[in-house]
């Protein structure tokens, strides 16, 4: 069953912070089984895949985010591995994805979601 507590959504804003010190997050946990990841303002532009100073990142289709692909790798990378690191739940075992959707069957550690800016504040380039 997917789980993320406090410690391990801690751990992964800790790591996002230190390797990106020209962006400023928002992570934060729904309920007790996701945690999302808004780049809220930087000094990076991310005019080309975004509408409005909003977009989405799709963690299985990274090459359509064009030259920021590397980045948003190494986010995901951070969101799977930090709580490992940390003090967590997660820090005894591995992320993971057994998930089969072909026979409705869902097991993943723990879900997650990566955006630029928000519907109601948009990303705010800076610079």
């Amino acid at each position: 069953m997917a789980f993320i507590n406090a410690k391990d959504v801690a751990a992964i804003r800790k790591e996002l912070k230190a390797e990106f010190p020209n962006l400023k997050f928002g992570v934060k946990k729904n309920h007790h089984s996701s945690v999302s990841v808004t780049v809220k303002s930087g000094t990076i532009d991310f005019g080309d895949i975004t509408r409005n100073g909003h977009g989405q990142v799709n963690q299985y289709h990274l090459h359509m985010t064009g030259q920021h692909q590397s980045l948003f790798e190494r986010m995901v990378e951070i969101v799977k591995t930090a709580p490992i690191r940390g003090e967590g739940y997660w820090a005894r075992k591995g992320w993971y994805d057994n998930s089969d959707s072909m026979t409705d069957y869902f097991d993943t550690a723990y879900y997650f979601d990566i955006s630029v800016g928000d519907w109601s504040t948009p990303y705010a380039l800076q610079g």
